[in-house]
């Protein structure tokens, strides 16, 4: 209990947490109940996964029904809304969202109406809770070359206001990091920051082209255990790694505390942060992360405080918030 406690009393940052995977169930009901559409009857397991998910693909589907939902600027503002009072009610006093954009045109949206959803969600959201966000959008390894760079021309006009960096999702042993090099080429362009899912699912030479093509972060990154020349050049490049841990071992990413390298990544002196990646999906959020990186992983209360750091000192946010957050910290001992 004094673990729980002290947990839930620390501020925190989600960097690396999804919009569609972190949906309230009810609103996908209302949905569903308001366009007179029948929900699947094992309603739970295509929104939430347990910790003995069999596999990525049952993961995946978790993402189908909130993207139904998603498809409106009603829904796409109140999803921002709804996570802005989630992340109040632990503590968090910013995250920074991801989504892809170019997931939400099915039904007739426009690039414009989709940001402009978010805006108003944002607006909303950071009024009642006082939690402050901003958005990562994703490219999607599936898509096309033509729509990724179409999105990103979209997002930078949002740019630093509402979009604060740029990602790349998706199957990354299908599509390799490399095959992307245009699109964080014009990023560059831009002058957008950049984070890059990489070695999530087992490849280093994924992490490896990441840094190469200029990411300033990493999701997940568990492959890098184990090597390390890598975790030196992270080391170097102050490289951010964004690890998720529920969502990890969900995905079969990693097989448990025992072998989990976020204890090696610290004493790497990496700049590793916690986060939840998809709250609903995996049925998590911040508090329970922390908590289980102490009772299960071994943190000491020095490892999370210092989780905590690294996560505002990597994060993309306002260099004013940044400074109001360390001094918050301040009063834990960091």
């Amino acid at each position: 209990m004094m673990n729980k406690n002290w947990i839930e009393s620390l501020p925190k940052m989600d960097l690396h947490c999804h919009l569609d995977g972190s949906i309230h169930p009810q609103r996908i009901r209302d949905y569903f109940a308001a366009a007179g559409k029948a929900l699947p009857d094992d309603f739970d397991r295509w929104i939430s996964v347990e910790e003995d998910c069999p596999s990525l693909t049952e993961y995946l589907r978790c993402f189908d029904l909130p993207l139904r939902w998603l498809q409106t600027s009603e829904g796409l503002s109140q999803a921002v809304v709804d996570l802005l009072h989630d992340a109040r009610a632990e503590n968090t006093r910013y995250l920074e969202i991801r989504f892809a954009p170019t997931l939400h045109l099915e039904e007739g949206l426009s690039y414009d109406q989709v940001f402009q959803a978010l805006e108003r969600g944002r607006e909303q959201g950071e009024r009642e809770t006082g939690v402050r966000c901003r958005f990562i959008v994703c490219a999607m390894r599936h898509h096309s070359m033509t729509d990724n760079l179409a999105m990103l021309e979209a997002a930078s006009g949002h740019w630093p206001q509402l979009v604060c960096a740029a990602d790349l999702a998706g199957d990354e042993n299908a599509f390799p990091n490399r095959l992307f090099a245009p699109f964080f080429s014009r990023a560059q362009e831009l002058g957008l920051s950049y984070t890059i899912h990489a070695g999530e699912t087992g490849s280093r030479e994924n992490i490896y082209a990441a840094l190469e093509l200029g990411a300033c972060r990493i999701g997940h990154g568990i492959a890098m255990a184990g090597d390390p020349e890598l975790m030196k050049l992270c080391r170097k490049q102050e490289i951010g790694i964004e690890i998720c841990p529920t969502s990890n071992f969900q995905t079969k990413a990693a097989s448990g505390w025992a072998s989990y390298p976020m204890r090696d990544y610290l004493a790497a002196g990496l700049r590793v942060s916690l986060n939840t990646d998809n709250r609903t999906v995996s049925r998590t959020d911040q508090n329970r992360e922390y908590l289980r990186a102490m009772e299960e992983g071994g943190a000491s209360r020095e490892e999370i405080l210092q989780l905590l750091k690294n996560g505002c000192l990597m994060s993309f946010a306002p260099q004013e918030l940044k400074d109001a957050y360390l001094r918050e910290l301040e009063q834990f001992g960091v």
